[in-house]
């Protein structure tokens, strides 16, 4: 080791034009210097310092961020190159964000499931040449679980963040043909859930995780959630069994919720039917996203979840309505009168903002609620079936979205509070297989509140409350064509008189 001794009158430092301009090596030369840092040989020590002349400065980074001199390398965890690990290094290379690392990585895992049945774990990154990820930057994360009949669990997992992608497969245990095949038809859905919440306008696709195979498996989990990422951090979430599905989605833009209860096979009715209850409710979310000013995007997704959740409820089971075993025409009358879907519960509230700085309590919002349950009590010949829906809108909002700032002379504008509640309810009951009251009883209650300002000043509040309610008497539509045999027939007089009535119960008619 050599050692310096520091500069003072006994010690001179002469610098010297550099030694070896060939190979750029700094030259250094000295006597012999002991420990202490005195000449053994010479009162003096001597440092040769190269000029800058010639000399080219070595650079750490290039413009494009990859070191200097070294060219960037992709790696795996493991040297397999099966078809999954092929998949996770074209997505990876490829992406422009990091959510694009998982196109086409979960259809991939699921694939090759069905064909091995087998544990799988990879990861890629790249070193040597590029800066590394920053711990804090965005990150993906992806989970799908099944649990099958038999008790099995299958877990797939999806990571991406801090430079590097990995997935992995999990079974609890062996899974039959049957199992395997259930799992690996979901692989085009589990990968439309993911690509649709990856990309740069999120989207909700969750109709192929939908198609859930409720002979092989028990339950379903799938878990998305990008954080770190600013305004474009998203959570979502789809669960399903054979008697319940859920979703919850958390964005920058608000949150939705939805349930829907699959379990009583009877309240199905025929997919015409429950096509006509769901665009009618669509019409509605319309309708209500549009008098209350709220999120298009977020309505949209909402919308879509919503379609997709009702659009296939699986093979019914044989159920019939209470007091309906015996009388097909009555079946088909009870099932006109109510909805066909499950019962549900649905929520959408957007996130607020406040864009009056003179008055901050004037927030912009929209919050959606909207539910349908049904009671059914009775036996095979006798029966009572009570079938509720409603609806509740709350916003406020600045008419014409006006810029407002700290000066009075931008404070010209409306504020429009709405509170807007709907219902209706549909009672049914039979004895011994005849109809004996059918009826629909509708109401709403709606409260508008338009505050004017000018200059800053009020001059105007008006509250604009509106009631309404509405009797009908759904026997009474049926009965003359039961009594003349258009019911036992089933005449197009009689569907035409059932599509009629389906109409009319809807929530939003």
């Amino acid at each position: 080791m050599i050692t310096l001794s520091p500069l003072n009158a006994a010690t001179t430092v002469a610098l010297a034009p550099l030694a070896d301009s060939a190979n750029r090596v700094p030259v250094v030369s000295a006597d012999v210097i002991d420990r202490q840092g005195v000449a053994l040989s010479s009162p003096s020590t001597v440092v040769t310092i190269p000029s800058s002349i010639g000399v080219v400065a070595l650079e750490t980074y290039t413009p494009e961020g990859t070191l200097a001199g070294f060219a960037p390398t992709v790696t795996t965890a493991s040297e397999s190159r099966d078809a999954v690990t092929l998949q996770m290094l074209d997505s990876y290379t490829a992406a422009q964000t990091m959510t694009g690392q998982f196109s086409g990585v979960g259809g991939a895992l699921l694939d090759r499931f069905k064909t091995t049945g087998s544990g799988f774990s990879q990861s890629v990154s790249t070193t040597g040449g590029v800066v590394p990820t920053p711990p804090q930057g965005p990150k993906g994360e992806i989970d799908l679980t099944f649990k099958t009949k038999s008790g099995v669990t299958v877990d797939i997992e999806i990571d991406s963040g801090g430079g590097s992608l990995s997935a992995s497969i999990k079974s609890s245990g062996k899974l039959s043909d049957s199992e395997r095949s259930a799992v690996a038809k979901l692989a085009d859905g589990f990968q439309q859930a993911i690509d649709g919440l990856s990309a740069t306008s999120p989207k909700l696709d969750v109709s192929g995780l939908a198609q859930f195979d409720a002979s092989a498996l028990a339950s379903m989990n799938f878990q998305y959630n990008v954080t770190n990422d600013g305004s474009a951090n998203i959570s979502g979430s789809y669960s399903q069994s054979s008697a319940t599905r859920s979703l919850s989605i958390k964005s920058a833009e608000g949150a939705i919720g939805i349930s829907v209860d699959t379990s009583n096979s009877a309240l199905r009715s025929a997919s015409s039917q429950r096509a006509a209850s769901v665009a009618s409710y669509l019409k509605q979310f319309d309708q209500a996203n549009s008098d209350g000013h709220g999120n298009a995007a977020l309505m949209s997704m909402f919308e879509d979840g919503f379609a997709q959740m009702n659009e296939d409820y699986g093979t019914p089971s044989g159920q019939v309505l209470p007091g309906a075993a015996y009388a097909p025409a009555l079946q088909q009358a009870d099932q006109a009168m109510l909805t066909g879907l499950g019962d549900f519960s649905a929520s959408i509230t957007d996130a607020t903002t406040s864009p009056n700085p003179m008055r901050p309590g004037e927030v912009d919002s929209f919050s959606y609620q909207v539910s349908q349950t049904t009671e059914l009590a009775g036996s095979q010949l006798d029966g009572q079936i009570t079938q509720h829906q409603q609806s509740h809108l709350s916003a406020s909002y600045h008419q014409g979205e006006p810029v407002l700032t700290s000066s009075r002379s931008s404070q010209n504008y409306d504020y429009v509070q709405i509170d807007d509640r709907t219902a209706s309810t549909v009672r049914i009951a039979t004895e011994r297989g005849a109809l004996l009251d059918a009826s629909l009883k509708r109401s709403s209650d709606q409260k508008t509140r338009d505050s004017k300002y000018e200059e800053g000043e009020m001059i105007s509040d008006v509250t604009t409350p509106e009631e309404r309610s509405q009797s009908s008497d759904l026997l009474a539509l049926l009965k003359p064509l039961i009594d003349n045999g258009d019911a036992t027939r089933d005449s197009v007089e009689w569907r035409q008189a059932l599509s009629s009535i389906h109409g009319l119960i809807q929530l939003g008619a």
